[in-house]
């Protein structure tokens, strides 16, 4: 039951998360670059199917859907640093853009890991193992090295609080994977069980915050245009000494 929940958990503050981040891009952002949401936007609807395959791993028993849902979170941390690194890049001209590698290789990268996780999934099950924990650590070291950046490049606006919320989810989705890969190796089942659920639980709450935080932002833009926020005052009012003059 307690796990089931932790999936519920994790799956409801996606699909919540999905929803503020798609209002946010519409109602707040002023030109949003539609690819960096995108990206952002792929990784946090894995974290749903994650939550949704759990649940109905759990409900069926069905082996397949607990691959599925093992497969997803790898997907969730790999397209969440894809999305964080091009808000990184965000502001940046062409001409003095940071760009190490084109832009293509970010479709070799993804085409290799989805071909990778389908050929683990569809030919041998334990080679989807071997990509989850490599993907994992490369997909973890590059979010948190571009949150970094991210938020420096934007600090004090809507973009850096959005990654200092959602960092702690996907460092979280990295503590539930090793905790599962550590548990198929090391035999030790009733501490890995209990790093799961806080870690799975913490990834659900720490989507939540990143909710709040976006809701919390397009509060503020709204307020700024609520005419009841203004008075309608004239120079005059303000300043009594002011003068045409």
């Amino acid at each position: 039951m307690v796990q089931g929940l932790a999936y519920s958990v994790v799956a409801v503050g996606s699909v919540v998360l999905l929803y503020y981040l798609l209002a946010y891009v519409r109602h707040v952002l002023a030109n949003p670059d539609d690819r960096s949401w995108l990206l952002l936007g792929v990784g946090i609807a894995a974290g749903a199917v994650y939550g949704v395959a759990g649940v109905a791993a759990m409900a069926t028993e069905s082996a397949w859907l607990g691959t599925f849902a093992e497969g997803a979170t790898l997907f969730f941390i790999l397209f969440a640093a894809l999305g964080i690194r091009q808000m990184y890049f965000m502001g940046y001209a062409d001409s003095e853009s940071p760009r190490a590698l084109p832009a293509w290789v970010d479709s070799l990268v993804i085409a290799g890991f989805v071909a990778s996780w389908w050929t683990g999934f569809l030919v041998e099950h334990q080679l989807i193992r071997l990509v989850v924990v490599v993907g994992w650590v490369g997909a973890s070291l590059w979010a948190l090295y571009y949150s970094v950046l991210a938020v420096r490049k934007h600090e004090g606006t809507s973009i850096a609080a959005l990654v200092r919320n959602l960092l702690p989810a996907i460092i979280a989705v990295a503590a539930v994977v090793f905790a599962d890969v550590l548990g198929t190796y090391a035999g030790v089942p009733a501490a890995v069980d209990a790093l799961w659920i806080v870690g799975t639980v913490l990834v659900g709450t720490f989507l939540f915050t990143t909710a709040i935080a976006i809701r919390q932002q397009g509060g503020e833009v709204e307020r700024m245009y609520d005419w009841t926020t203004w008075r309608e005052q004239t120079l005059e009012e303000v300043d009594p000494d002011y003068t045409d003059d």
